[in-house]
């Protein structure tokens, strides 16, 4: 795991390409009859295998669902044969966007609440993906390697952030950095900033920047016990839950923290234990900050396999965590951080 380092770029907003709008030819096996679901009644969407009726010659394959908050009642909402990962609702519930691999490698979709109108916002022949709405549901923000160079010939290029406008024009990088690596970026709930993790040589840290490339800062001091992950804000703006690499993980095994911080770095406040074989990891908070949903594998401890990994909730101060999903299956809820609709 890499050391923690500073660094700091400029952020420009620069026209790189615009897009066709398409709408995909329905899949092969889509039903007539779609169910129609809302966040009011169904606010988690996130990725799993629970569901393998589309998967081909046996296999299983990611799917996009949406839940109720106990995990009762899951949708199946992308319905292909595809991996189909990385979900977040539109923020007035009309619309989901995604990742999907459905025509090579990972591009930007966007679907209706029911599954319906499929369309492609990306076509690149790298990958793109974790899309996220900005509050006003006109821009989305996402990663992709497209501009990226690469260190060495077996590496992954790097990944910088871009924005598109919601009818798949208007495609901007956001960070043009191509010796660093940007991901997972979340909007402010004002829609004036972004939290982002950023990877390079001297490590990973989670940055926060206004959408202009303001007040570039990193998010706290370096903490040797944990190496920063995914970022999610709280819907006051005043706290940022993110999940962080536990540094001292029992041996043979990866584990990650859930902590929580003030948007100025101060106040860090770990929800989950930072020691045993519980891996907890990609929060996202409920409309009404009042609780926090996340992935949590068990962890099997002769071994140091993970055995099963389900969505559960907890207060923002870390207690009273339930699972809400059962799926008891290897591995199941996975494919990328779960959103809980604004």
């Amino acid at each position: 795991m890499l050391r923690v380092g500073v660094a700091c770029v400029l952020l420009i907003f620069g026209l790189s390409s615009c897009k066709t709008e398409v709408l995909l030819t329905p899949i092969e096996n889509q039903p007539d009859t779609l169910t129609q679901v809302v966040p009011s009644t169904h606010p988690i969407v996130f990725s799993s295998y629970r569901d393998s009726t589309y998967g081909t010659n046996g296999q299983r394959n990611l799917e996009v669902l949406a839940v109720k908050p106990d995990g009762s009642d899951f949708v199946n909402l992308s319905r292909n044969a595809a991996q189909d990962i990385d979900p977040s609702w539109s923020p007035d519930g009309s619309f989901v966007a995604f990742a999907s691999n459905r025509n090579g490698s990972y591009d930007i979709f966007v679907m209706k609440a029911d599954g319906s109108e499929i369309r492609q916002l990306t076509y690149d022949t790298l990958d793109e993906r974790y899309p996220r709405w900005s509050p006003d549901g006109k821009r989305i923000i996402y990663e992709s390697q497209k501009d990226g160079f690469k260190s060495c010939s077996n590496c992954s290029r790097y990944t910088d952030l871009f924005v598109v406008d919601a009818d798949g024009s208007r495609i901007s990088n956001l960070t043009a950095t191509p010796t660093k690596s940007e991901h997972w970026a979340t909007w402010s709930p004002d829609g004036k900033s972004i939290a982002f993790t950023r990877s390079d040589s001297s490590g990973t840290a989670i940055y926060v920047a206004g959408v202009d490339g303001s007040n570039l800062h990193r998010l706290h001091a370096p903490d040797s016990r944990f190496s920063d992950d995914v970022a999610a804000w709280s819907p006051d703006g005043t706290r940022i839950a993110y999940s962080a690499y536990n540094l001292n993980h029992p041996f043979a095994t990866d584990t990650y923290v859930i902590l929580s911080v003030n948007v100025d770095g101060t106040d860090m406040r770990a929800l989950t234990p930072t020691t045993g074989y519980n891996s907890c990891r990609l929060p996202s908070w409920s409309p009404d900050g009042k609780k926090i949903v996340f992935n949590k594998d068990a962890v099997d401890e002769f071994w140091g396999r993970f055995q099963t990994q389900n969505l559960w909730i907890m207060d923002p101060d870390g207690s009273n965590q339930l699972r809400i999903t059962q799926d008891r299956e290897a591995r199941n809820e996975l494919g990328g951080p779960q959103a809980w609709t604004r």
